[in-house]
């Protein structure tokens, strides 16, 4: 039999061996299957099939340099795993790096009957990822999960192996989905093997467990070095080819084709100074050499062609007038398999091939392979092709790039986008045009993760004079910034970009300056220069342009911002509140712009809009989970558990905020922990929310995000107020309102005023009470009202204390404030307990108890409880609760998701993990909790406090 698939080192093989694995790279044994010197990774592997077959996942990244042998060991894998086992193989290639999802084509071919068996917003991800429906771009996470869940469904029905070779090369989009499902994996009967050179090269892969191949002991390279070459070497030229090759496997077994026996024999033409992977690729060179021109051409076709179609191959080698026979030499050189498509022996191959032919070659194979892309869904790939079929630019190829990064980025391929439009940039010849699709080109750079290419491609605009073209140039420059810094670089930069286009662009430089103003006020107290600060930035942006037309919501939102930065809260609300009410008039004609949602949620906090700011924020949350937009969905998550914290839901707020963390796991995403902080100071638990405040604090201060301070000094200003610590939380509240913090300034004056009052600083508890009476007197909310009537009684020096309590509580029922209305209700006990009022005080002391144990929130319901007893009355004690002390927080999660009647697949999707691992997770809740089935689950569920009932935010 001929070598089609590497050397056989053994000959002692049945011919059924030999059919199943054809092996290259490494010696390999008939007695046992043993690699030489892999004896033990071998054995590593093997005991990963063992465990799918035996019901439980693996993960592994195998790495180590080129030609060390991780390919033969990952076919010699495959070979055993064959007893049981499906397999699924994917292989990257370096000339589809950045072509979206080009690795999960071949992943979804072994497995397309499972696919309509994924839930509907999965499948439509994965249809429009591969190409196979019209869409908007899927989210990312979205498609890693119907991998996860696809993997799932194959272990389900059949232990499954699957191997991703040559990883480094395979395509950003497709190894983020890759190693999302790798992550999640758990009772799932799958093994994922990955074999990379440098793991260090793809993040990706960082934190997997790993497997390092190094070279072979000289033992083992003497053994395989007789294999490969029976017969007698001279000792000192056996020493030196041991020395040279260093136990790499490959660079042994290519010697047979590299130097004939003489040559060997006298230890001439030995070339130490090259390396490896250089010596081996040489060496096909000179094997190429020795093919006819047809055969070449061929190759290089396969070389040039990233996909593998071979409809696509032999269609173009029929162009060039290339016949089916052509491969037969190449095959007989060892260089290539021939089976249901062409394969190269080694990556090198591919490499060697394409570099070794001449620029008029390779653009006659582009071009023959342009006119083979026919089909529709290979529409990137032809305008792949002919880009590199041409010499020179042309407009015509050029816009069709362009189109097809469109194509590219409605199917989430943001980086495949990205390569389109910096080819186009080359390929335009009007020099305008050309600077133009570089700014777009570099901005999807900068979608696509890669600021330092996005700085490259602005070189294309240096040389234009056009003065919008430089304007928008810093603006771009700005926004690479921002990306980079974490935003202390992007509020001058944004600023210089916004007054460059005043001129120019107006309602692009409108926009510019509300960026800027925004990246100002997330900076916050963090900004190091004077004219960079939020406050000089909205002087500065006085001076934009007026807006063209009936001013939308964003130009409200300008003019407001400046007025609340420039002359305070007074004189902004009327502004803003006509912002909102149109951004709410947008929003529901479906023309609200997204990136007006932070400002929007920022100036609702600022204006004390509590109920408004809870039903936007749940609304955009259902919109994200609905069209699910994972990616950007951590931190509206985060945001809508603050929601929840506020209204005393607290099992709610710590379930969303443990699918935050699961997301941003997953992602690599930064944390969001200010709201962990402030859910931890509700609930009283002191030590955990100062560790929280302590690292978030560091962290906010690292990445540059100020606002973030001001949460957390707010979170400790309630934690001290609870634990009676006045001068303490006095303490947070001076230091969050050294800084003009928008959305935050109401509610830490609110926290100010009790702490004043509670610790002796009258004065500063009269200043915060007539701040209130202002913010009370502008917006007129519920939640205005009912801090300014408390600020009145905490103040009062007189019976009048009475009625401003009950005013306050009045007004706080009315809003969705449900901690401050319990916090009311307790002060108010005890306010009358200190007057002698003691009936009264035990029934405002109860009620306060009442709703503090019901939340959860076990600080202020202990205070409140001591009060209670000092007041002669009895604590009810906590109302009966499901016990969960025996469950993990992810199955305390799952068991309520499964008590409400989420099904596996839906909970699945809420945790990002496979249904399969779902069903393993409960088998150990019904074992903890002593119970058989769903139903007893619901009825255990049905125990809890209404409030902490119910299904999440996505049925609300």
């Amino acid at each position: 039999m001929k070598p089609t698939g590497g050397l056989w080192v053994s000959r002692n093989l049945s011919s059924q061996a030999r059919a199943r694995v054809k092996i290259s790279g490494m010696g390999w044994r008939a007695e046992g299957r043993t690699l030489i010197g892999r004896e033990g990774e071998q054995q590593q592997l093997a005991e990963l099939c063992d465990r799918a077959r035996a019901g439980e996942s693996g993960v592994l990244v195998i790495h180590g340099e080129a030609g060390i042998g991780k390919t033969v060991l990952l076919a010699v894998m495959l070979a055993g795993a064959e007893n049981g086992c499906r397999a699924v193989r994917i292989v990257g290639a370096e000339s589809e790096m950045e072509l979206a999802y080009a690795g999960m084509q071949q992943l979804c071919g072994p497995l397309l009957g499972l696919i309509d068996g994924l839930p509907d917003p999965q499948k439509n991800a994965l249809a429009i990822a591969l190409g196979l429906r019209e869409g908007s771009a899927p989210d990312r996470l979205l498609v890693g999960l119907a991998v996860l869940t696809l993997l799932g469904d194959a272990g389900a029905e059949r232990p499954t192996v699957c191997v991703i070779d040559d990883a480094q090369w395979v395509d950003h989009a497709s190894l983020q989905a890759l190693t999302f499902a790798a992550r999640r994996l758990l009772a799932d009967r799958v093994v994922m093997v990955f074999a990379t050179r440098t793991p260090e090269a793809r993040p990706e892969l960082n934190g997997l467990p790993d497997l390092k191949l190094d070279r072979l002991t000289h033992a083992d390279a003497d053994r395989l070095l007789s294999e490969v070459m029976p017969g007698q070497l001279d000792q000192t030229v056996r020493e030196n080819i041991l020395a040279e090759a260093d136990g790499n496997p490959l660079a042994l077994l290519e010697l047979r084709h590299a130097m004939v026996p003489a040559v060997l024999a006298g230890g001439y033409g030995l070339a130490a100074a090259t390396s490896v992977a250089k010596r081996i690729e040489r060496e096909y060179e000179q094997r190429l050499h020795e093919l006819p021109q047809a055969t070449r051409t061929l190759l290089l076709l396969a070389a040039a062609e990233p996909t593998g179609d071979s409809v696509r191959l032999w269609a173009a080698a029929a162009q060039l007038q290339i016949d089916a026979d052509a491969g037969v030499p190449a095959e007989r050189a060892g260089l290539i398999t021939v089976e249901s498509r062409l394969r190269f022996r080694h990556p090198l191959v591919r490499s060697a091939i394409y570099r070794n032919a001449t620029p008029s070659e390779r653009r006659q194979a582009h071009a023959a392979l342009a006119e083979a892309a026919s089909d529709p869904a290979a529409n990137e790939h032809r305008a792949w092709h002919r880009a590199h079929s041409v010499s020179a630019p042309d407009e015509a190829v050029a816009a069709e790039l362009v189109r097809s990064a469109e194509r590219a980025r409605r199917r989430g391929g943001a980086a495949a986008a990205a390569a389109f439009l910096a080819y186009a940039v080359e390929l335009t010849p009007d020099p305008r045009c050309r600077a133009e699709r570089a700014l777009d080109a570099a901005l999807s750079k900068l979608d696509a993760g890669d600021p330092e290419a996005a700085t490259q491609l602005l070189a294309a605009v240096a040389g234009t004079e056009d003065e919008l073209i430089q304007a928008r140039t810093d603006l771009v420059r700005a926004k690479i910034a921002f990306a980079a810094q974490r935003g202390r670089d992007a509020p001058p930069l944004l600023l210089a970009a916004a007054q460059r286009l005043q001129p120019l662009d107006p309602a692009l430089a409108r926009s510019t300056y509300l960026d800027a103003l925004m990246a100002a006020m997330i900076v916050g107290r963090l900004s190091v220069e004077d004219g960079a600060s939020a406050t000089a930035i909205a002087t500065a942006a006085r001076r934009a342009p007026p807006p063209a037309g009936p001013p939308t919501a964003a130009d409200l939102f300008l003019e407001g911002i400046i007025l609340r930065l420039a002359e305070g809260h007074a004189a902004a609300a009327p502004v803003l509140q006509r912002a909102i009410n149109q951004y709410l008039t947008e929003d529901a004609a479906g023309l609200a712009d997204p990136r007006s949602h932070d400002i929007t949620l920022r100036v609702l906090l600022d204006l004390l809009d509590q109920d408004t700011y809870n039903s936007i924020n749940k609304r955009q949350l259902e919109q994200l989970d609905a069209a699910g937009e994972l990616t950007v969905l951590p931190a509206a998550l985060t945001t809508y558990a603050g929601v929840c914290v506020t209204a005393g839901e607290f099992e709610q707020a710590a379930n969303l905020l443990a699918q935050s963390e699961a997301i941003s796991t997953a992602t690599g995403g930064p944390p969001h922990s200010s709201i962990q902080t402030y859910l931890a100071a509700c609930r009283g638990q002191e030590d955990l929310a100062r560790e929280l405040a302590r690292t978030t604090i560091e962290d906010a201060t690292a990445r540059g995000e100020g606002s973030e301070i001001a949460v957390v000094l707010f979170a400790l200003a309630i934690l001290n107020n609870g634990l009676c610590q006045y001068d303490e939380a006095l303490a947070a509240c001076t230091s969050a309102l050294e800084y003009d913090d928008v959305g935050m300034r109401g509610h830490l004056v609110n926290e100010m005023v009790e702490a004043a009052a509670r610790s002796g600083d009258t004065s500063t508890a009269l200043s915060g009470a007539q701040q209130m009476l202002e913010f009370a007197e502008t917006t007129g909310t519920a939640t205005a009202l009912g801090y300014c009537a408390r600020a009145k009684a905490l103040t009062a020096t007189d019976s009048a204390a009475e009625d401003e309590y009950r005013t306050a509580i009045e007004h706080l029922e009315r809003s969705p404030l449900k901690v401050m209305t319990a916090r009311t209700h307790l002060i108010f006990g005890e306010w009358l307990r200190r007057e002698n009022r003691r009936g009264e005080a035990r029934k405002e002391l109860r009620t306060a108890h009442d709703m503090f144990v019901q939340m959860g929130a076990d600080g202020y319901a202990e205070r409140t409880r001591r009060e209670l007893q000092a007041a002669g009355g009895i604590s009810r004690g906590d109302r009966s609760r499901t016990s969960t002390t025996t469950l993990t927080t992810q199955e305390s999660y799952i068991a309520r998701l499964a008590g409400d009647g989420y099904s596996n697949s839906e909970i699945a999707s809420h945790l990002f993990i496979s249904p399969r691992t779902v069903e393993w997770h409960l088998s150990r809740i019904f074992a903890k909790l002593g119970l058989s089935s769903r139903r007893e689950l619901r009825k255990a569920g049905d125990q809890r406090p209404k409030q902490a009932r119910g299904k999440q935010f996505s049925e609300s």
